[in-house]
């Protein structure tokens, strides 16, 4: 069953301080404990028994077209094949582990290890690992079976940070929120690092941290660990590839941590480019997309000439065409456009930008410091422009329409919508400027239920981060909490008019508001309310109430909504709101219908009809699991 209600119940986890947050930098990671194998033997940082090769062995090595300055700094495993070493030049210290039998170079093509038309400079080479083609690999360490095939050069500066330590100018190009990188960051620590600057203390103590740890992953090696597979990249310089990466036709790879394991494994190909940046678990970079000076979070994903510029993008989150810079992305951003994101705050993500959205210009002649909080799931349109300082972080799950272009304002209404003019203005708003937008608050609560439910169900489909808490649940104790106060605001006008501008309801920003929309948004609001509070009295009479706050923010809505009204009547409240929500849900979808069936030929044929959507079933399966459940609970 896809039904919403059996999405997790995840207790809100609270932001960790910049003070706890230096104290986990550099405790544990793949960096430390690399650079811990580097410290505890250098020459033989693989741990193989080793020997000195004999005279034989390099009598048939040199046969081979195999070359040395000098012999004796070769060291070789015990049981040593030199069979499987040819036409290669070796120079420095070198270290050559066992090889014997095949390993996948490509899917469906196996190729004996060894080391083969290879120039190795100080390079360690572990147990059936192949080698071959490498132009040029310096103070490298190849663990056991990877792969380097068809590669220009694998190179090492002596001191590689693996692209941590620089600062990432989120949220402003111009300096003021610099988060520093380290290879193991979350959403959730760039987010208190950016936005807590008052906090003079514990930034102290994470610049600290992460000048520490810097140092102490700074490495004298590059690395290729077990089962990673480079083939066919031109050139790899100061990096360090985890465990199962497959970097594949990349143009370049330089100054980069590759975090994967042979379960989350990372892929760069296909013309990619990473520069000075770190790459988590899962991550798939594509299609010719550029990163510089970036952090793509665990199962993330660029393509399609996508840039990434001084940005840290969260999981879930794929990006495609467009460009990002200086941008906090959080969780489940759909970008698959040719679109602009520019100077954003934006952690909570699950939002989109769509095909030719400008967010936004950051610079006003003067400087370019200039900032946007897009705020949870706020949909901006094809082609708007979004100018900035803007801040809908208030006003999650809004829309920004097509074509619109906002002045730069804060809204604070949820599920807003904001766009032209719908209908035009009564020749009596004379006080409405001409570049102001209409907003229609709770628009999408009333008018897109179908896309809340879809949200919820796609996020928990598709989530495949392991390090990062991610709440599906759209409606929830922090939204639900601005929803009230922005109804609480609706209701509570001083006095009536046929348009409302921000000096008559602040937070309306740069929009007016027309008196039968209030209204109707005080009605969506209070049906939300209302279907949120008996669903939270329903849980605490099973028993399944563990998130902290909801019991007092459902007795407190109850009390406000139903006053003497008793448990078992506000059960029969609930059915009929759950009803009426999945009703919502399939009109949404219904009016898609009716529309294209009227516009496109054969349109109902080749789409999916509201009466057979998954997400409109889930909707009326919750209201039959809701009866189920009052049932039970009335006895």
């Amino acid at each position: 069953m896809t039904d919403t209600e059996m999405l997790p119940a995840l207790p809100p986890v609270a932001p960790r301080t910049m003070a706890q947050i230096a104290a986990s930098i550099g405790v544990s990671g793949d960096l430390i404990e690399a650079q811990r194998l580097v410290l505890k033997r250098k020459d033989n940082i693989c741990g193989l028994l080793l020997r000195d090769l004999s005279r034989e062995e390099i009598a048939v090595m040199e046969d081979r077209g195999c070359r040395s300055d000098d012999w004796t700094r070769i060291k070789v495993a015990q049981d040593f094949d030199c069979f499987r070493v040819r036409r290669t030049n070796l120079k420095g210290d070198c270290v050559l582990g066992r090889f014997g039998g095949t390993v996948e170079v490509i899917p469906g093509f196996r190729q004996d290890t060894g080391i083969y038309d290879c120039t190795l400079i100080n390079v360690q080479v572990a147990n059936d690992a192949l080698v071959e083609n490498v132009r040029c690999a310096a103070s490298t360490v190849i663990e056991r079976e990877a792969v380097l095939f068809g590669v220009g050069s694998i190179t090492c500066s002596g001191a590689a940070t693996f692209g941590c330590g620089r600062d990432l100018p989120l949220a402003n190009e111009a300096g003021g929120r610099e988060v520093p990188l380290w290879a193991e960051i979350t959403v959730d620590d760039a987010a208190v690092i950016a936005r807590d600057r008052h906090d003079t203390t514990g930034l102290a103590a994470v610049r600290e941290a992460v000048v520490r740890y810097v140092k102490s992953i700074t490495s004298p090696v590059c690395w290729v660990r077990r089962g990673a597979r480079v083939v066919h990249t031109e050139r790899l310089h100061d990096a360090y590839i985890g465990a199962g990466a497959v970097i594949d036709h990349a143009h370049q790879v330089a100054n980069v941590a590759v975090l994967s394991s042979a379960e989350e494994p990372v892929r760069i190909e296909n013309g990619a480019e990473v520069e000075s940046a770190v790459i988590q678990w899962g991550v798939h970079v594509s299609g010719g997309a550029i990163i510089r000076t970036s952090a793509l979070l665990e199962h993330s994903a660029a393509d399609l000439h996508a840039t990434v510029i001084d940005s840290v993008i969260g999981p879930n989150t794929h990006l495609a065409k467009g460009e990002v810079t200086a941008s906090l992305v959080g969780p489940f951003v759909g970008f698959h456009h040719q679109s602009l994101l520019i100077a954003a705050f934006w952690p909570e993500g699950k939002g989109n930008i769509a095909y030719g959205a400008m967010v936004g210009s950051n610079h006003t002649g003067r400087a370019p410091d200039q900032e946007v909080w897009p705020g949870e799931g706020v949909f901006f349109g094809l082609g708007c422009s979004v100018r900035l300082p803007a801040d809908f972080h208030e006003a999650p799950y809004s829309v920004v329409s097509m074509g619109v272009s906002t002045l730069p304002q804060k809204v604070t209404f949820p599920f807003s919508l904001i766009t032209v003019p719908v209908t035009p203005l009564d020749e009596t708003a004379t006080e409405v400027p001409r570049a102001y937008n209409e907003i229609l608050p709770a628009w999408a609560l009333a008018e897109n239920a179908y896309a809340i439910v879809r949200h919820e169900l796609k996020y928990a489909k598709r989530d495949r981060a392991r390090r990062h808490h991610i709440d599906y649940k759209v409606l929830r104790p922090h939204i639900m909490r601005l929803v009230k106060q922005a109804r609480d605001q609706l209701a509570q006008v001083a006095v009536r008019k046929s348009v409302y501008l921000e000096t008559d309801l602040p937070g309306l920003g740069k929009n007016f508001l027309r008196e039968d929309r209030r209204i109707e948004a005080i009605r969506s609001y209070d049906r939300a309310l209302t279907r949120y509070a008996l669903r939270l009295l329903l849980n605490e009479a099973e028993g399944g109430l563990t998130i902290p706050g909801s019991a007092e923010i459902a007795h407190e809505l109850a009390d406000q909504l139903f006053p003497g009204v008793a448990f078992s009547e506000r059960m029969q409240r609930l059915i009929e709101a759950e009803t009426e929500n999945a009703q919502l849900v399939q009109d949404s979808k219904g009016r898609d219908d009716a529309r294209g069936t009227k516009i496109i030929p054969g349109y109902a044929a080749a789409h999916v009809s509201s009466t057979a959507d998954e997400v409109v079933a889930s909707a009326w399966a919750r209201v039959r699991k809701t009866d189920e459940r009052i049932r039970k609970v009335l006895g």
